[in-house]
């Protein structure tokens, strides 16, 4: 029988996104500490660590280009493993399509939920925060520190 290992999330992180006081993903790391990974984004030199990860125990919360990524369902979560892309809607789509090795992870899309976040301008209706996803996916996994994690949003989103 195997055991559980302890969730952890990966934040791959565009450098932009750190030296912005809007930033959530801070947020996500204060909170779960060692449970929380913040990468830096690289094109040329991708982060060892997220490329020697199992496709088999990792999920990507990201937008399905087809059928094949996407994870079948909500039981695909939790997962040992979780990656959020996190920056601007432009940066993570750049981020992303940059970073080939993303897409051999399942990746999972959540719909159907309207940001609460109101620290930028000019973001996509349809676009949540690292914070709001990494609530999403805390609460999907059962997790302790869900609601630490929603008071902080709360707090810095006022």
């Amino acid at each position: 029988m195997r055991v559980k290992a302890v969730m952890k999330i990966w934040l791959i992180t565009h450098s932009e996104e750190l030296k912005k006081n809007s930033g959530t993903g801070r947020l996500v790391k204060e909170t779960l500490g060692k449970e929380c990974e913040i990468i830096v984004w690289s094109r040329i030199a991708p982060n060892e660590a997220i490329l020697n990860l199992s496709p088999s125990d990792t999920l990507l919360i990201y937008l399905c280009e087809n059928e094949e990524q996407r994870a079948v369902n909500d039981s695909q979560i939790p997962k040992d493993n979780i990656i959020i892309i996190d920056g601007t809607w432009q940066q993570a789509r750049k981020m992303y399509n940059q970073s080939p090795y993303l897409k051999k992870f399942q990746h999972h899309e959540i719909k159907d939920i309207k940001s609460l976040y109101t620290k930028r301008r000019n973001q996509k209706n349809i676009g949540l925060c690292t914070a709001e996803v990494a609530i999403h996916i805390l609460t999907e996994y059962k997790h302790p520190a869900v609601s630490e994690l929603s008071d902080k949003f709360t707090e810095f989103n006022q």
